[in-house]
């Protein structure tokens, strides 16, 4: 047994204190992020478990975390010895977290969690599974409890994130929220007022920028809109110049507290709130005053997702610098490789290069860019066998050292002052095995063929991930991931509403917009033996009108070779080659006029790009 063990029981020690048969904790702050501070992340706390997403239900005399297959390696290692049972998400006989609950409640006993990391959405399936009579306590951070050395939560100095890179103004923004508000009320001389808690959408609204979450370019942060009012709840210190800006805009300061947000209301006003994005606490002292709730989506979700021209010129402008950093990377790698005997640890001057040298390499590329201020996420640097984890991680304790041989994956990416990045490369070191050379191919392949996708106005991710994947399945794989995400400006590397998977299950199918950026992120992952992932950010731009319809296509924003060493042309069809050698060449012309002599002598060489 572990120090986790001992955690989970002084937890369940608490439970019985309070009288709760059931604990659930997400892996949530306040404000439902997918990122979340140190000072959220109790589930990393109480299990081990430290992957980006997990719900863990502990009950009298058992505990069980649920994640999804991206994590599914990561987390039997890391859990080993805490006594936690893995459920894993999607595989057959796993039930979800509302009916494992509901199994194990009996008539009348009590669910406990905190209200205000537990969202209003959340609370609700669990009562609708319960299908008894059960009692909810969520006023208890019971969590927190166990945490006595719990980090403090950090408010950063917020910054305005000029016109320059938004493309609109503030001013207007809220208007267009206003407007799409109005559209929802019954009664249209109602009084309303609309509870934001998502970060990113009040970043985007207020275009405001901070550090409050890393690699997440934002404050924490409640706000509320009202017909005439704006109010946006903060701790982090703002400049005088820019409170005179908002205040210009009608928008008043209040101090970060959900007291702000839990305004008094009469009758006739009509509450605005995303029950998936605000705390269930909030949502109980509306309803608990007897407003009248309207749940909708964040009308901002789906604004910020389509970007305007502003928004996409810049974001061109950055990838083609983000992606000379790569570049650079990928020929610094490359090279100690081949300087380096077959199979040999890779050194630099005397010095082992390892998965942690990854990180400091790239952050030394970007950096020579100085509209680059941090990573968008934490890098995954993945040698050989680890890469089969999708988002390993490698620690000061847990790392592997680079050989002259097999494969290194890298997926990583920067926040500039106008665009959020995010890429995957996987970088041949030395001499491939079959299987290798195999798997990177059929990756590549199905890659370029979403790329150069085709599709009809109004189909969804779910329409199009089988272009894909379809190179997978006919060789009996799969990915136990998605394929695409969308990815913010100067925000979240994550952004709703959209994103591409063969299977949706939780009714989030956006339709592929004009203006939407989204990413392209097949692989091959097998346990133990090797991972491969490429990945690069579209854009979704018009095709053509024809008497069937209009029709949508992709253009690449990415412009980083696919490592010619990995490629087996036998595996590729006319098509496919074409598609292959087309999209080098383009990554040549594109990047080359931005390069130095001596890295665009070795470009060149690489992709045997004749002029």
């Amino acid at each position: 047994m572990n120090i986790y063990f001992d955690r989970i029981k002084q937890l369940q020690s608490l439970m019985a204190d309070e009288g709760i048969d059931v604990y659930y904790i997400p892996m949530d702050d306040c404000h439902m992020s997918e990122y979340v501070a140190e000072h959220f992340r109790c589930i990393a706390y109480l299990s081990g478990f430290t992957g980006s997403a997990a719900q863990l239900l502990v009950s009298k005399n058992e505990a069980y975390l649920f994640t999804d297959g991206r994590y599914f390696i990561q987390a039997e290692r890391q859990l080993e010895g805490s006594g936690i049972i893995l459920m894993k998400e999607g595989n057959p006989g796993v039930p979800s977290v509302y009916d494992l609950a509901s199994k194990l409640l009996n008539e009348g006993e009590t669910l406990g969690f905190d209200g205000n990391v537990v969202n209003t959405s959340l609370a609700e399936s669990f009562k609708n599974a319960a299908k008894k009579e059960i009692k909810i306590k969520c006023a208890k951070d019971l969590a927190g409890e166990v945490w006595k050395e719990r980090p403090e939560q950090i408010f950063t100095d917020i910054w305005e994130y000029e016109e320059k890179y938004s493309g609109e103004s503030t001013s207007l923004k809220i208007s267009r929220v206003r407007q799409k508000l109005a559209e929802s009320l019954i009664n249209k001389e109602d009084d309303y007022l609309y509870v934001i808690s998502s970060l990113d959408d009040i970043a985007w609204i207020f275009n405001i920028r901070a550090n409050d979450v890393a690699c997440n370019p934002v404050a924490f942060a409640y706000a509320l809109i009202t017909k005439d009012k704006a109010y946006l709840c903060v701790n982090g210190k703002i400049s005088d110049e820019f409170k005179e800006k908002l205040s210009s805009y009608g928008v008043t300061i209040c101090p970060y507290d959900t007291s702000y947000i839990c305004k008094e209301v009469n009758p006739d006003t009509t509450v605005f709130l995303d029950k998936s994005r605000n705390g269930y606490s909030v949502y109980k002292y509306y309803e608990d005053a007897g407003a009248k709730i309207v749940n909708i989506k964040d009308p901002s979700t789906w604004m910020k997702a389509i970007k305007n021209e502003t928004e996409i010129e810049n974001t061109k402008k950055y990838y083609i610098e983000d992606s000379i950093s790569i570049i650079k990377f990928m020929k610094w790698v490359k090279t100690l490789a081949e300087e380096t005997a077959e199979g040999e640890i890779i050194k630099e001057n005397g010095k082992v290069v390892s998965e942690l040298t990854v990180d400091e390499k790239l952050i030394e590329y970007r950096s020579q860019n100085p509209d680059f201020f941090e990573p968008s996420f934490t890098t995954i640097a993945a040698y050989g066998a680890n890469a089969a984890m999708m988002h390993y991680g490698a620690t000061s304790e847990s790392y592997a050292e680079l050989k002259a041989k097999g494969m290194l994956l890298v997926d990583s990416g920067g926040q500039y002052k106008g665009a959020t990045t995010d890429i995957t490369r996987t970088f041949v070191l030395g001499p491939l095995s079959e299987e290798e050379k195999k798997s990177f191919t059929l990756t590549a392949i199905s890659m370029l063929r979403l790329m150069k996708a085709k599709f009809i106005k109004g189909c969804t991710g779910e329409n199009v991930d089988i272009i894909a994947r379809a190179p997978m399945w006919e060789n009996g794989l799969d990915y136990k991931c998605g394929t695409g995400h969308g990815v913010g400006c100067c925000l979240n590397v994550h952004e709703a509403p959209h994103r591409i998977r063969w299977r949706i299950t939780d009714g989030r199918k956006a339709p592929l917009t004009e203006g939407m950026f989204v990413t392209d992120e097949p692989g091959v992952y097998k346990e133990g033996v090797l991972g491969v992932r490429l990945e690069n950010e579209l854009l979704v731009k018009p095709y053509m009108q024809s008497a069937d319809g209009e029709f949508l296509q992709f253009e690449n924003m990415t412009f980083i070779p696919i490592d010619p060493d990995g490629i087996e042309k036998l595996y590729m069809n006319e098509e496919d080659i074409r598609l292959y050698e087309a999209y080098q060449t383009e990554v040549f012309k594109k990047v080359s006029p931005h390069l130095d002599e001596e890295l665009k002598c070795w470009l060149k060489n690489l992709l045997d790009i004749k002029e």
